[in-house]
């Protein structure tokens, strides 16, 4: 793997963190945190498993496909948190 795809997932293993410790801080539920955000528990699980974005395994035909997590995602995530998207990015 590249430095570049490297970086990328550290910054995504980043991501899933911050939003599992919000969503349990706030005693939520997967499920929960998706219904306020208006997405699928299912993005939830798979962001916070650290799987959006990530490549197909060529051993698994099968297996659907990552996603990508998008702006209206993370502001819909961040909202549904009672935060700024910024911080869900970095904690700086």
């Amino acid at each position: 793997m590249t430095d570049h795809g490297e970086a990328l997932d550290a910054r995504l293993r980043e991501l899933a963190a911050r939003v599992r410790r919000a969503r349990r801080e706030r005693d939520l539920s997967q499920e929960d945190l998706a219904d306020r955000a208006g997405v699928s528990r299912s993005v939830v699980a798979e962001l916070e498993r650290s799987r959006l974005d990530q490549p197909r395994r060529k051993e698994d035909p099968h297996k659907r496909p990552p996603r990508n997590i998008t702006l209206d995602t993370l502001f819909r995530m961040a909202d549904a948190l009672g935060m700024h998207p910024a911080d869900l990015l970095d904690d700086r």
